[in-house]
């Protein structure tokens, strides 16, 4: 059974520090039992599948920790994923799905905890 609480974040950014405090919060949220969806939207796209290929380093080590911990979720918005030049194949090895406006509007809709980053 789901926890019922939820987390959305929105990851805009792509610099270190953006990426870090959402990474924060995504662990944090997820080490509180709460479902968390991290939405990366332009720039961050790039920036999370290019972390993913050394997921233990780096300014989004904590979003792949909140992800291997099973209630996060990283999912790439397929707009930013089409702005990013990088192949599809290598970005959905990197996140749990990508996925557009429609999809993005209604896992997030009726969520109170929102942060954006």
């Amino acid at each position: 059974m789901l926890n019922e609480r939820r987390t959305v974040l929105f990851l805009s950014h792509a610099d270190e520090v953006s990426v870090k405090l959402a990474g924060s919060c995504a662990l944090a949220a997820s080490a509180l039992g709460d479902r968390v969806d991290v939405f990366l939207l332009g720039p961050a796209v790039r920036a999370i599948v290019e972390a993913a290929e050394d997921p233990d380093e780096g300014a989004a080590r904590a979003l792949f920790q909140a992800r291997g911990a099973g209630t996060c979720r990283l999912l790439a918005c397929s707009a930013g994923l089409v702005e990013s030049g990088l192949d599809p194949a290598a970005a959905q090895e990197a996140v749990d799905a990508v996925v557009g406006w429609p999809t993005i509007l209604e896992w997030s809709r009726g969520v109170a905890e929102r942060f954006f980053f």
